[in-house]
């Protein structure tokens, strides 16, 4: 029995590579009876005769798109046309860091307006690029992110996700021979799959601008990353930072350690946790 990577589900077939070599499959059927989908990024154990027998435990999934093992998502967020949304920035980033998945922030269309909100999401931990589009100015930066990592791209719908994907692929000749074999002139991604990508591998993925939020209130709280740390002080346990007395974040807020723009944003989020545990 071999052991691989799902690459490619298409059409009840699961495309596995192991040692740069590619192995078409299908699922055993006691996988069928046990419940088991097998999905892309899946670590698999397999016969080389064409039959898929177990999916590993995964280290984090994602619904839609139906993917797993993911080490980092390129939260492509739009600084105009469409016009900048931090409720929607934040509410990305809650349900990525809840799935176990490193977020990587990429402000696009920087050249239109003069906001920028970099140093503040890099003094939350995170790692920040702008790109001005025009030019291309920044997506050189982007390059060495990639490399040893299982990425995927999300982001509000408009905000230069296939463009940035297609500008990148212009710098990455194994890229530009890949979509050429697929009879791809430009990002039109049709199923799921994994492609080299400067010396990683990315999940090219079909109109992945939304995730699915199905957060309880404890798991918002516990998604927030900047808030983590802080909650270890707070007087409660289960302390969701809003009504409660005493409250570590909400102290750090007064003291401007956290920024009130993403307090703010999280309770708007709390309150849609709110109606889906309902």
């Amino acid at each position: 029995m071999m052991r691989g990577q799902v690459i490619r589900v298409n059409a009840g077939f699961y495309d596995i590579e192991t040692e740069g070599k590619e192995y078409r499959t299908r699922g055993r059927g006691n996988l069928r009876n046990l419940g088991i989908n097998p999905v892309v990024g899946d670590i698999v154990s397999f016969d080389p005769d064409g039959f898929l027998n177990e999916v590993h435990e995964r280290r984090n999934s994602l619904v839609r798109p139906k993917v797993a093992n993911v080490d980092q998502a390129i939260v492509i967020t739009s600084m105009a046309e469409p016009k900048y949304s931090s409720l929607l920035l934040n509410k990305f980033l809650a349900i990525i860091e809840f799935n176990n998945i490193k977020p990587i922030i990429v402000f696009t269309k920087c050249d239109l307006t003069e906001e920028t909100y970099l140093e503040e999401y890099k003094s939350q931990g995170y790692e920040v690029f702008e790109i001005s589009n025009p030019n291309k100015d920044g997506i050189e930066k982007l390059k060495p992110i990639f490399k040893d990592k299982l990425s995927v791209f999300t982001g509000q719908t408009g905000a230069g996700k296939s463009t940035t994907i297609n500008s990148l692929a212009d710098l990455n000749i194994k890229t530009q021979k890949i979509s050429k074999a697929l009879g791809r002139g430009k990002h039109t991604t049709r199923v799921v799959e994994i492609i080299d990508w400067f010396g990683g591998k990315l999940i090219d993925t079909p109109g992945f601008s939304s995730l699915e939020f199905n957060l309880t209130k404890i798991q918002l709280a516990h998604s927030y990353a900047d808030f983590r740390e802080l909650s270890k002080q707070c007087k409660f346990r289960t302390c969701i930072h809003n009504k409660e007395k005493i409250c570590a974040v909400k102290v750090a807020i007064e003291e401007g350690k956290v920024s009130k723009t993403r307090y703010n944003d999280y309770i708007k989020l709390l309150e849609e946790a709110v109606e889906w545990e309902k």
